[in-house]
């Protein structure tokens, strides 16, 4: 998995590509987290990229909404692959993250 982080004033932008899986979720979640923690900046994700996410990577991406909202910023994801946006679908979270 590769993950490209740019920053902007007003967004971070966070691209994905590969697959999100428990094998390679350490440092996903790791760089994630910390953008969640230490950046005071709505995160917009493009998860175009990713063919395969399970619920390991579904919970990453909950734990970074919730970071977000506690500060009261944005986590939007501004482009998905049509696999990624099925398992939203199927778990009910494409409401979650407004999809």
């Amino acid at each position: 998995m590769e993950i490209a982080i740019k920053k902007n004033n007003e967004l971070i932008s966070i691209s994905i590509t590969g697959d999100i899986e428990m094998m390679s979720i350490k440092n996903f979640k790791n760089q994630l987290i910390e953008i969640g923690q230490n950046e005071n900046k709505d995160i917009g994700l493009d998860l175009s990229n990713v063919n395969y996410i399970d619920s390991s990577g579904v919970g990453v991406l909950i734990s970074l909404l919730k970071l977000q909202k506690n500060k009261g910023k944005e986590l939007k994801i501004l482009k998905i692959s049509p696999k990624v946006l099925n398992v939203l679908k199927l778990s009910s979270l494409s409401d979650v993250f407004n999809l």
